[in-house]
């Protein structure tokens, strides 16, 4: 009797399905990288304290009145 034929469609399916789950990690990783570099990107662009214009630089009427009324 021979059995190669009966389980050869199994390790196929088993063996395929082996590659998708591989395909499906990398194509994770690949997101998580770009998702990554993307937040970097918005941290990087984000004013940084120290190149902000210092308070004495700024007129006296700036930053001191709120409008509550609007």
């Amino acid at each position: 009797m021979e059995i190669s034929g009966i389980s050869s469609p199994t390790v196929s399916q088993v063996s395929r399905q082996k590659t998708g789950d591989a395909v499906g990690a990398s194509a994770l990783d690949k997101t998580m990288d770009v998702e990554v570099a993307a937040e970097a990107e918005l941290i990087n662009s984000v004013a940084n304290p120290a190149q902000e214009v210092p308070s004495e630089k700024l007129p006296l009427s700036l930053g001191r009145n709120i409008n509550v009324t609007a």
